[in-house]
């Protein structure tokens, strides 16, 4: 018996799987221990140069694990890079647990229903492009199996045992409605091991509305795991969110004054709703607004309809006042989309996706960006380097001339980028928030290999300072942090 546990022993540990141990997607973490196998999330590796081949091939590969054999998986936030793989497992033989909190799991099953959508679309178009056969990397049928392998878990702080061995605690986050920090704790009778995994993070001190502040864990934890996405230096924000605020009203003035249409990309889930309502407290009394705001997105109407069922006190009293704004104007359906694109009136459309890499938004963008009354405004991360369609508008500059759905486009429109609006922690945060933990060891995921770098030089010099000397480590593909 004894070989038997030191064999065991020798495999207990933190493997890093997925792409972001490298990069900003496709989160993926086994941790092996006592006999166990739990996968922290297992999400959809999107490409930065929208390459749908490079996602494809990707996507599809063989898991690192059989999917058979995990008894759990953790879904800390429902943004597709951390759960839009699930599908796929499951189709490959995962019959687990899948834990994550109420609101997280509500928003997946609209998410992850678009996603099948998704990459049924992309499979298509691949088998077109490439003369052969791509099937999709799941289905809907595979979604619903997913769904009912959810099994929530509400309150934070509560230490919840699963069985003999996993035992596990969600910790706040302001990063969406619904997210978590996970901590995870481990016990085989002869040892305890504590992981802290902070999925991705949003500020200490957030801005955003209907979420709370993220928390900075102060228990002890062996290892913990931390984003490190906007850890390069050049992702300093100084700006505040009152003189966003400000600069997006003067931005609506000014673009209804020439008889514009003022363009927010957005992403469907959390975005979409934090703008509606910022434009709400700013025109939401004012009398003399007219223009409508429009939401055009299936997706972004769904989940805007799903806050109602979702928030609760002040934050539902706020959602409703905002969702029955005589002003705003929920678009569905793909018909009333077209009739908004070419109707002229002066407006202000949130429209999906917030890197203009699909979606209804593109239809806009090449309709008006041609307008130098119309304004394309900005409201987080917009890529960094020309592959993205988000960089090349906003570095007009540069790029006086686009394609869009294969037909070419002047790039004349204004445009301003509200950085404020991320719901991600800024650099400063992350300092703070790592340098303040308690634990032996900090290992950086989910970020440019520069991003990693730039944070670790910074965060070992503040662990100093604060007279602690725990470890920071930058992930790679393929590393095990034995347990």
């Amino acid at each position: 018996a004894s070989d038997v546990y030191k064999r065991q022993q020798n495999n207990d540990g933190i493997y890093f799987l997925g792409e972001s141990s490298t990069d900003v997607t496709g989160s993926q973490y086994l941790v092996q221990f006592g006999g166990k196998k739990i996968l922290l999330e297992c999400g959809l590796y999107q490409s930065k140069s929208n390459s749908y081949l490079d996602s494809y091939k990707i996507n599809s590969k063989k898991f690192g694990f059989k999917p058979s054999e995990i008894d759990y998986l953790f879904v800390a936030h429902p943004h597709v890079d951390h759960c839009g793989l699930i599908p796929r497992l499951v189709a490959q033989g995962f019959n687990g647990k899948i834990i994550t909190t109420p609101n997280t799991a509500a928003v997946m099953k609209s998410l992850l229903f678009n996603c099948a959508f998704i990459v049924a679309d992309e499979a298509r178009i691949l088998s077109k492009r490439y003369s052969r056969n791509y099937s999709p990397i799941y289905s809907e049928d595979d979604v619903s199996k997913t769904l009912q392998l959810i099994k929530p878990y509400s309150e934070y702080g509560v230490v919840f045992q699963l069985d003999d061995v996993v035992s596990f605690q969600w910790i706040p986050n302001s990063h969406c409605v619904g997210a978590a920090q996970l901590q995870l704790i481990l016990s085989d009778g002869l040892k305890t091991k504590k992981i802290l995994y902070t999925s991705d993070l949003g500020a200490l001190n957030t801005k955003n509305h209907y979420v709370r502040n993220t928390e900075i864990p102060a228990m002890f934890n062996d290892v913990a795991i931390m984003e490190s996405t906007y850890g390069s230096r050049e992702k300093v924000n100084k700006k505040t969110r009152d003189f966003d605020v400000e600069h997006l009203r003067v931005a609506v003035n000014t673009v209804l004054e020439r008889k514009g249409t003022l363009l927010l990309p957005c992403f469907s889930f959390s975005r979409t709703q934090e703008l509606l309502t910022v434009l709400y407290l700013i025109f939401g009394c004012d009398d003399s607004f007219k223009a409508d705001v429009v939401v055009d997105s299936k997706l972004s109407c769904e989940i805007s309809d799903l806050y109602e069922t979702i928030l609760k006190g002040e934050d539902l009293e706020l959602w409703m006042k905002v969702r029955n704004w005589k002003n705003v104007v929920f678009l569905s359906e793909k018909e009333e989309s077209k009739m908004c694109q070419n109707d002229t009136t002066p407006k202000i459309v949130l429209s999906s996706s917030g890197f203009c890499t699909n979606g209804r938004i593109v239809n806009y963008l090449q309709k008006f960006l041609p307008d130098p009354n119309s304004m394309v405004v900005f409201s987080g991360y917009v890529g960094d380097n020309p592959s993205y369609l988000s960089y090349r508008i906003k570095n007009y500059k540069d790029y006086k001339k686009l394609t869009i759905n294969k037909m070419p486009v002047v790039n004349r429109a204004d445009c301003i980028s509200l950085s404020t609006f991320s719901s991600h922690a800024n650099r400063d945060d992350l300092i703070k928030f790592g340098s303040s933990l308690n634990t032996n060891k900090l290992i950086l995921v989910h970020g440019s290999e520069e991003s990693k770098k730039s944070l670790s030089e910074s965060l070992r010099k503040e662990i100093s300072k604060n007279d602690k000397t725990f470890r920071v480590l930058c992930s790679n593909k393929g590393m095990k942090i034995s347990l």
